[in-house]
């Protein structure tokens, strides 16, 4: 196997008060890979903690770390974009602050990553308090952008073959550069939810496929960073940027039935929060929808970077990669939930 070099980019904010020494074992780890090329780029999102001198101290003499400090959280989107516009290998792996990782994770995603087809690879995500359940084996939408995570909660010995999924979890994510540069990087507006999805969905409509590598294994503390997060403030931003997600990656028609369909199952959702007291979430769904209204001009100019300069296949190949959902009427509308899933299985 070749060996190209690979920049790892761990993302931090406030690492150290959030995770305590989780932190430390996640630089560790990485630092301990069996891969011999690569670097890692630790990018603090202007932490108000000590997170950046614990690193100093603990790793600064490791001349393969590289420190870099944001003046501003710039959010999941765009702090990563400044690590992947530093990164100097063909590869650059996403991994989240809140992981550690097995000796051949790298390795093994490298390897995964090197057939020209593939644009991503994400590592098999293992339960950080229970290693022998997933977290997560690949990720799936349907056609109006609702997500399900494969294998969550399910034996760690399932998923045992590569295989295709739509988009991998930015837990552990391998990118490979040469696609950046078809696919373009994170979409700053997004800022946090839903960033590797849109990513994922550019690098597919620039011919490249998405794949899971059951041999790199990372262990996750799954929703630690996000359970930080208030619940209005995580159902705007989900909501917000899977509509953004819609208006930008669909052909035209495909996109106004998601949008219509994703619009009144959002309003009939915000409606029943405020009749059960979560007024809140409510108001958070009206915001997201707002939120796109007011600025619509400024995703329609990015859907025509996406439609005309990135697309190189079909909504029709697209869809064959997105789970299946049941086909809206009007009782589904009023009735039963935003949306039915049933995943296409996948091993």
């Amino acid at each position: 196997m070749d060996v190209p070099k690979v920049s790892v980019i761990i993302l931090n904010y406030n690492g150290h008060r959030f995770l305590g020494e989780l932190l430390s074992k996640c630089i560790e780890s990485v630092l301990l890979s069996d891969y011999p090329c690569f670097e890692v780029f630790f990018v603090d999102n202007a932490s108000t903690d000590d997170s950046v001198a614990l690193v100093k101290n603990r790793f600064g003499s490791d001349s393969r770390l590289k420190i870099v400090q944001n003046s501003e959280n710039l959010g999941f989107t765009e702090g990563n974009n400044v690590g992947l516009r530093l990164a100097q290998g063909e590869y650059s792996v996403l991994l989240n602050n809140d992981t550690y990782v097995d000796a051949s994770w790298l390795k093994n995603l490298v390897k995964a990553g090197q057939p020209s087809s593939v644009g991503a690879v994400q590592s098999k995500l293992l339960l950080m308090s229970k290693p022998d359940l997933m977290d997560c084996a690949g990720g799936f939408i349907d056609c109006y952008g609702y997500p399900t995570e494969r294998g969550q909660r399910q034996a760690a010995s399932q998923y045992t073959q590569i295989s295709e999924c739509f988009y991998g979890k930015g837990a552990s994510l391998l990118l490979k550069h040469e696609a950046l540069k078809k696919s373009g990087l994170f979409d700053r507006d997004i800022f946090m939810y839903y960033d590797e999805t849109d990513l994922c969905w550019r690098l597919r409509l620039a011919g490249y496929k998405i794949v899971f590598c059951p041999t790199s294994i990372v262990y996750h503390a799954a929703g630690a960073t996000a359970s930080r997060t208030y619940e209005e403030k995580l159902v705007y931003f989900c909501r917000r940027n899977q509509l953004m997600l819609l208006i930008k990656n669909f052909e035209l028609m495909n996109m106004f039935k998601a949008v219509l369909v994703f619009v009144i199952c959002e309003v009939r959702t915000a409606i029943l929060c405020g009749i059960r007291g979560k007024h809140l979430a409510g108001l958070a769904i009206f915001r997201a929808l707002f939120w796109n209204l007011c600025n619509l001009r400024r995703t329609w100019e990015k859907r025509v970077v996406v439609q005309k300069l990135v697309r190189k296949v079909s909504d029709r190949e697209i869809k064959q990669s997105m789970i299946k959902t049941c086909q809206p009427s009007p009782i589904f509308f009023i009735f039963l939930k935003a949306c039915y899933l049933k995943l296409r299985q996948k091993k």
